[in-house]
């Protein structure tokens, strides 16, 4: 394909998100709450070591968790990643067992040097994600009884970014990521009442969101001899406002589904912020033999607005640990070039989750992941994988125990478009 329509095709494929992110991703039950299930910055490369990423510098991989990285890219290289997934979900509470399969197109983005020393990178990634269906029987004020309820969501954030790095000295590199926020969060509560009233009801709860949001990395190198490096990193992100509209109303249901009434409809703006955010990591490297590195983020949910309300979110806490190795590089047996992976991965839940009966509570996540880099003929192109297995522990045990297996599968096109032949 002629390079320049292949340019046009991502950028393309990019600025249409409502293609991309159209299906849900999950169907666990804590996705009602907060934004959802907050997405993995790491690509399919990263997570199958654990989601390591701010301390991480690799010449023929995209990071996009420390936009300081970008001018690690070579200065004659094009990267392109796309990334698709498949979740398998198993659910558990005192009523019983649940299984659930989801998967879709995740992420899109390239990387190149702009000039010696300055690399760009765009792309188009998740935030979050919002899927759910489930229903109780609870007691209604409107009918004096009980009745039975569903509860059903989907929806969720995703953003579009550029990022520009620049190594400022030979070792020590700083970069910003500017990202567009959007997406719509839809909440979809139905009363199964019609014997009382004639119809069952709809309540339908919409928030709309946008805003700009900000990364600033640092990466410094430090050479220790014998080909190894060591390379630290850190990410900072500003608490920033974004716009949230929130549409509210109630429909009239009939036994079929269909509309009878609507009422109550509403459209109000409220302030919502994303949290002030530190992410440091290091990676200790051997020039084409291993990569070994640890990560921790914090996030101060507790301290940004949602719904207007500070302390509506706990603050989160994320550590990640993981790395790669390559036998052989330079020989010509396949299995010795192939790089295998492997990490752990440990956080707490930044949602408070409600339940009558028992006061706000969260859960732990934990898991582990493994995978591999399959390099292509030209030995600069990839097909990546990683399999990931996590548990969603509950800090009650009268909640939903939540444990997935996840197949991510990236394909990196990696290759020299800006070197001019010279003619014999």
């Amino acid at each position: 394909m002629n390079k320049i329509k292949f340019v046009w095709a991502v950028i393309a494929l990019m600025i249409i998100p409502n293609v991309a992110f159209t299906q849900n991703y999950t169907n666990s039950p804590y996705t009602r709450y907060g934004y959802g299930s907050l997405a993995d910055k790491a690509f399919a490369s990263q997570r199958a070591m654990g989601g390591i990423g701010y301390g991480l510098r690799n010449p023929s991989m995209i990071n996009p968790m420390n936009p300081a990285s970008y001018s690690g890219v070579d200065s004659m290289t094009f990267m392109f990643d796309a990334g698709v997934m498949a979740q398998y979900s198993w659910f558990q509470d005192e009523n019983g067992k649940e299984r659930r399969l989801n998967g879709n197109l995740e992420y899109v983005a390239i990387q190149f040097p702009l000039m010696k020393r300055l690399g760009l990178g765009v792309g188009l990634e998740p935030v979050s994600y919002v899927g759910y269906h489930y229903g109780t029987t609870e007691k209604l004020d409107l009918i004096n009884g009980y009745a039975q309820m569903e509860y059903i969501g989907n929806g969720g954030l995703s953003k579009v970014y550029g990022a520009l790095s620049y190594d400022l000295f030979k070792r020590l590199s700083l970069g910003v990521k500017v990202a567009y926020l959007f997406g719509d969060i839809i909440h979809n509560r139905i009363g199964y009442i019609s014997d009382q009233t004639g119809y069952n009801i709809n309540w339908i709860d919409t928030l709309r969101t946008s805003g700009l949001v900000y990364d600033l990395g640092l990466q410094y190198r430090q050479p220790l001899g014998n080909y190894k490096t060591l390379v630290v990193g850190l990410v900072y992100t500003p608490k920033t406002q974004v716009h949230g509209g929130i549409r509210q109303g109630t429909l009239g249901l009939s036994s079929s589904g269909t509309v009878i009434n609507s009422q109550n409809y509403s459209t109000t703006d409220s302030v919502f912020e994303m949290p002030e955010s530190y992410g440091f990591g290091f990676t200790l490297n051997k020039l084409y033999h291993y990569t070994f590195g640890a990560d921790v983020l914090y996030q101060r949910w507790a301290d940004a607005k949602f719904y207007d309300i500070t302390n509506a979110l706990n603050n989160r806490l994320k550590f990640n640990i993981g790395g790669e190795y390559i036998p052989n590089l330079m020989t010509n047996n396949y299995f010795n070039r192939i790089r295998y992976r492997a990490g752990l991965f440990y956080t707490n839940s930044y949602v408070k989750v409600q339940k009558t009966g028992y006061e706000d509570s969260g859960y732990k996540e934990y898991g582990a992941g493994i995978g591999v880099g399959l390099p292509m003929v030209d030995r600069r192109s990839f097909i990546n994988l990683a399999l990931e297995y996590s548990v969603v522990q509950p800090e009650i045990k009268a909640f939903v125990k939540e444990q997935y297996f996840k197949i991510t599968l990236s394909y990196t096109f990696n290759e020299s478009w800006f070197f001019k032949q010279r003619l014999q």
